[in-house]
């Protein structure tokens, strides 16, 4: 009999070693009649314990008629144990193979980000060079219209030539907005610390990114 101060391991290890030395099958009523005396608990605390016990794979159940029936042989428990590492590792593996798919993800991203940032490269321009290239034309497109509105007999060649290389710029703006948002986005899912994303994004992209917001518009 386990001391009625004992630890409830040392309880349930009572409860362990009783049914190994019985090797016999149990009601729940008759383990409730026979365990207060072998692991000093209440009656009451005879189905928490053989929860316990059921939960680290020592001890078998099965619902057999209208009740369930408890017992514990050796083969079986070294069995239920070796069932629960194969699980184990079958999880591990799933794991494995779901962090190497995240890797050949974002390996892929990051590819495609360097080639894009190559055709920028050729035209000696990156966003931050967009964004004020496009400010800039704004300015100069909302200059042209004053111009026009006061000289509207002069050819507007020049300024549709000018509101169409805004438009091509902005719309390349945008697309490396998206592809910088969704970047974002799968970094957060995976890392699981949306504060360390903003971190890292405020300190690639400087003041064009606002924690909480993201991305300036533009």
């Amino acid at each position: 009999m386990a001391p009625k101060n004992a630890p409830p391991a040392a309880k349930q290890a009572k409860i362990l070693e009783y049914f190994k030395e019985s090797m016999s099958v149990f009601t729940l009523k008759e383990l409730e009649k026979l365990l207060p005396a072998v692991a000093s608990i209440n009656q009451m605390q005879v189905k928490d314990n053989l929860q316990a016990l059921q939960d680290e794979y020592l001890i078998r159940v099965e619902k057999i008629g209208s009740g369930n029936w408890y017992w514990c042989f050796s083969s079986e428990a070294k069995k239920s144990k070796e069932n629960a590492l194969n699980t184990l590792k079958a999880e591990e593996s799933k794991l494995q193979a779901s962090i190497a798919d995240a890797e050949r993800y974002i390996e892929e991203e990051m590819a495609k980000r360097e080639d894009d940032e190559e055709m920028l490269e050729g035209t000696g321009m990156d966003r931050k060079a967009l964004l004020e290239t496009h400010e800039m034309l704004l300015r100069e497109m909302d200059g042209l219209d004053k111009e026009l509105a006061r000289y509207s007999d002069n050819d507007p060649a020049e300024v549709l030539r000018k509101v169409e290389e805004t438009k091509a710029l902005k719309s390349s703006a945008i697309r490396w907005t998206d592809n910088i948002e969704s970047l974002e986005s799968f970094m957060t899912n995976l890392a699981g610390d949306r504060a360390l994303i903003a971190q890292m994004m405020q300190s690639a992209c400087g003041d064009e990114y606002v924690p909480g917001e993201g991305l300036k518009d533009l």
